[in-house]
Formats: structure tokens, sequence, C-alpha cells
């Protein structure tokens, strides 16, 4: 569909790509939050496994990503190069759930072969959706502020992800009793409402802007790997998206978990700051579409992950007892701020594809979104693997059928580490990072504008 640089996207464009975020986030916050609370307080695991068969996984991932972001790129048919990928990854999504947290009464070996299979089949599903829907927003629109309302509409649904993949599963899992039948229970609507919203967005863009597939195929290479690896302003968002997906990652179990064995709020707890956190990222898109035009990208960026930081140390305060004014306050603060750092290195991400399409020529979107997708993957597993050994190194003691045991003084100091002191160190050094990231809107105007002189 032919359209003008700068044109301003249709808002139901804008909600038929970003609604799609619902299924990603549940994908991502079901498995990240759940699947280690799921083995070692339901299947009477160890966290040391949980977190081995999770980074197992995204090291699969790797390879997996890169493969499924150059088809894209190739790929020429009546639905786009991406639209394809976007069907089939949604299907497999949902089964992909059903596989995890349905798992059949194995042991030993079994189990951990079993649960090996279940998560390589939704690391593969989760990429065959992910990495090509990355891809798209670069291809929409070229203008640099449409990006950002185009990703602020992503990330107002991220807000209602969360909610769902976070509050709701909590809910569930609670009312089915909170153990194997709660998470059963979870995973059968968690795999309707991804399935719906992925679909949703399959059929919601058909009419975005598309960029034709070359006609002859570009097999990649180690240069194009260096020309990716020298694209600076690429390099460094990536950097600092590792650091806050290390963070989330971190955050996001040991959240449930301090919940259960320190504060003792149970799930009621997770889902109060769940619906705090998910409805301020969704509320607060305006707000930021408006900092960022003020401040510029890269220092709303900061100021968001700054409020983070701030917010994750503010943990070392709380004890059982705490009231839950003070647990919905941290959920609107971080909610707050990783709404606009989520806006802003979305938005910056398109930014470097543009740079590298002017510098080369080439039109990599699918590339440089499985290059995106394999630091989300990185980030995630190595953090869930960090939690998983940490735990099992100070004594975590697991359980099954959902029941709790008083754990070990040590076990809560790893859990204080993992929820406030380690996050915040991550989220600072992300800061650091994007310091020196120097691509904004009168950058890309003077590449293009020296490229195009060069061809004359």
């Amino acid at each position: 569909m032919a359209a003008e640089p700068h044109q301003r996207l249709p808002t139901k464009l804008c909600l038929g790509f970003g609604v799609g975020t619902v299924g990603v986030s549940i994908l991502l916050n079901t498995v990240a939050i759940y699947f280690t609370t799921f083995m070692v307080t339901v299947l009477g695991q160890s966290p040391g496994l949980a977190g081995a068969l999770v980074m197992g996984s995204k090291i699969y991932d790797i390879g997996a990503d890169i493969v499924i972001g150059a088809l894209s790129d190739r790929t020429k048919s009546r639905w786009g190069r991406r639209r394809p990928f976007l069907l089939i990854g949604a299907v497999g999504a949902a089964i992909s759930l059903l596989l995890i947290f349905m798992a059949p009464a194995l042991q030993g070996a079994l189990l951990i072969a079993y649960m090996a299979f279940a998560l390589v089949f939704y690391s593969t599903a989760y990429s065959l959706f992910n990495v090509p829907y990355f891809a798209m927003p670069a291809e929409m629109t070229d203008g640099y502020q449409e990006r950002v309302r185009l990703m602020s509409f992503r990330t107002a649904f991220v807000g209602i992800g969360q909610l769902v993949s976070i509050a709701l599963t909590a809910w569930l899992i609670d009312l089915g009793g909170r153990g194997g039948g709660g998470y059963r229970l979870m995973a059968g609507v968690m795999a309707v409402i991804a399935l719906s919203t992925m679909l949703i967005t399959f059929f919601g863009t058909a009419s975005a802007r598309q960029v034709k597939a070359p006609e002859q195929r570009h097999r990649f290479t180690f240069h194009d790997l260096t020309t990716i690896v020298t694209n600076r302003p690429l390099i460094l968002l990536m950097g600092a998206k590792l650091t806050q997906y290390l963070a989330f990652g971190l955050i996001g179990p040991a959240n449930l978990l301090f919940m259960l064995n320190v504060l003792h709020l149970g799930y009621s707890g997770q889902i109060g700051l769940a619906v705090a956190q998910n409805a301020t990222v969704f509320a607060s898109q305006p707000l930021w579409v408006r900092i960022g035009r003020a401040l510029g990208k890269k220092y709303a960026y900061i100021l968001g992950v700054t409020v983070m930081a701030c917010t994750a140390l503010s943990w070392l305060l709380a004890e059982p007892g705490v009231a839950m004014w003070e647990v919905w306050l941290r959920g609107f603060l971080f909610g707050f701020g990783s709404g606009g750092s989520l806006l802003m290195s979305t938005s910056m991400l398109p930014d470097a594809m543009e740079y590298d399409s002017i510098c080369t020529g080439q039109r990599r979107e699918g590339v440089f979104s499985s290059f995106y997708a394999i630091v989300e993957k990185c980030g995630f597993a190595i953090s869930v693997g960090t939690l998983g050994f940490t735990l099992a190194a100070a004594g975590y003691v697991p359980t099954t059928e959902g029941n709790l045991v008083q754990q070990s003084a040590s076990t809560i100091r790893a859990l204080y580490l993992c929820i406030g002191v380690i996050p915040a160190c991550i989220f600072m050094a992300g800061v650091v990072l994007i310091l020196f990231y120097n691509l904004d809107q009168a950058t890309l105007q003077r590449a293009s504008a020296e490229k195009a002189a060069l061809r004359k």
C-alpha cells in the first residue's frame, strides 16, 4: 500500500499492529515468570535445573532467530515478506504454552527431555512471530516521530499484555488451586488469548505498506555481519537493551518468589503489583510521546530507566506486613519508567534500521530484528539462569503442588539481591551505554543527504 514517507498512519492500522504485542507479552512473561516457579513449586525440581533448561533453549534461539530474520527478508508471497510468519508463529505459540504448563506426569530424565523439547518448540514459535513482527515498523513508515506514535500503540498493548500475563495468570493459578490444575487452567486461557490477538495482527496489518523482497537472493555473509557490527548506534542500542532485558528477566520471576517467600502476600500480591504497574504502562503512553518530543528519545529513555532503578532499590525497604498501597506505589513508579524506556528503545530500532539502509543500500530489517530478538532472549536466559543458580546456591527448598516452606535466611537475602540491588546496577549500566548513542533525526537527514550527493 503506497504511502508518503511521513504520512500519518491510520489509527486502525496502528491498533491492528499493536494488539499482537498482547500475545507476544503473554508468551514472553508467562514462561519467563512462571516456568521457574512451576518447576520448583509444582514439579519439585531444582531452580538450577529450571535455569539450565531455559538457558539451553535460548542458545538454540540464537541460530533460529538469525535464520528466521533472513528468511523473512527474502520471502515473496501475496501476504508480503513478514505476515506469513505471523500466521505460523501464532498457531505454534498457542500450542507451546499447552506443552509447557500441561506437562505429563514424568520423572527424571524423561521429564528433562520433555521440558527441553517444549522449550525449543516454544522458542521457535515465539521467533516465527516476533522477529518478523519487529521488522515491520521500519517498513510501515519512514517518519522519525511517526515511529514513536506507532510504537506507542505497541507499548500500550505491552501494558495490557503484561497485565494479562502477570495478573490474570496469577488469578487463574490461584483459582485452580495453585498446583498443577491451576497451571493447566492458566495455560489454556493464555493460549486462547495469545492466538486471538496474534491473528488480529495478521489480519489487521494487511493494508500496511510493504517493501518487496529483492529479486536476487542475497545470502547473509561475514561481510554483512561486519557492516552490522560497525553500525555504532545499533550496537549501543543493543547493549542498552541487553541490560534492560537482563534486569526485566531477573525481576519478573524474582517478584513472584519474593511475594510468596518474603512478603507472604502470595499470588494476590503479584496481582496487585501487576495491575498497578501495567495499567500505568498503558496510561502513560500519551505523556511519554510528549516527553520524547521534548527531550528526545535518548534522554527520555534515560529518564525511564532511572525511575525503574530507583524503584527496584526501594524493595530493600519492604518487609513482611508491608501495606498494599506501598506495593501499588512501586507498581505505579516502575510501570511509568518501563513505559517510557520500552517506547523509546523500540522506536530507536527502526531508526537504526534506516541508518543501515542509507549506509549500505540494503533492506535488512528481518536480520536486524533477529539480532534484537537474540539480545532479548539472551537477556532473559542469562537472568533466569542467574536467578536459578543463585537460589540453588543459597539453599532454596523446592516443593510440589504449590506448597510453601519457610526458606533460609540466605535464600531471603538472595531474593532481596535479585529483586533490588542487582537489577538497579544493571539498569544504570544501560544508562551509561545509551549516553554514547547519537542517532537523531538530524543525523539521519544528514546521512541521507550525503548519500544522495555521492550518487550524483
